[in-house]
């Protein structure tokens, strides 16, 4: 037995090494087939990647334009008129009037987020002092009726209204320029 297996392992030895090749070979053809499928894979996530790149290149454009627009300061209605009436020769004593009184609508727009402002820390502070005379009137001393007075809830709104303003200050020293001029790149 020992030599029809010496015979057969004989006459395939010399077959062995083209096997192996031929192995060899199908396993080099397969990995090359994959690295094709992936190269192609690749060239359309990188079509993929950069048409994402661009959407995003034009959406921040359009986020920076609206950011600007949001952020100008719009010129008044008045300095308008007088821009346009200059060189129609009118005289003064009719745009004076009417000059004034788009200063006056301009300044009345401009102040009613202010006027909210301060109308409702008004209000705040006059709730507060009304709870202040009560708890006052129950207190030993003034000390204790603070105390009673300010709460979790007056903590966090000072706590937002900081945060709020310092945040902004930050976030235009990071993003838009120096938190003293709001000039960009200043």
């Amino acid at each position: 037995m020992l030599e029809l297996f010496s015979a057969l392992l004989g006459f395939a030895a010399p077959f062995l090494p083209e096997c192996v090749k031929y192995f060899q070979r199908k396993q080099d053809n397969a990995h090359e087939l994959d690295m094709l499928r992936l190269q192609i894979e690749k060239g359309s996530q990188e079509h993929l990647w950069r048409a994402d790149e661009i959407r995003l290149e034009g959406e921040m454009k359009a986020d920076e334009a609206e950011t600007k627009v949001i952020y100008n300061q719009p010129s008044s209605f008045g300095v308008q008129m007088l821009d346009a009436a200059k060189g129609q020769n009118l005289s003064p004593w009719i745009l004076y009037p009417a000059f004034m009184l788009y200063v006056l609508v301009d300044a009345m727009s401009a102040a009613v987020r202010p006027g909210i402002t301060y109308a409702a820390f008004g209000f705040y502070m006059a709730v507060k002092w009304a709870e202040l005379s009560i708890a006052r009137a129950n207190a030993s001393c003034l000390s204790a009726a603070l105390l009673n007075v300010w709460g979790q809830e007056d903590r966090a709104i000072v706590i937002l209204v900081l945060s709020y303003w310092f945040g902004h200050r930050a976030s235009k020293a990071a993003f838009g320029g120096s938190a003293m001029t709001s000039k960009a790149g200043a």
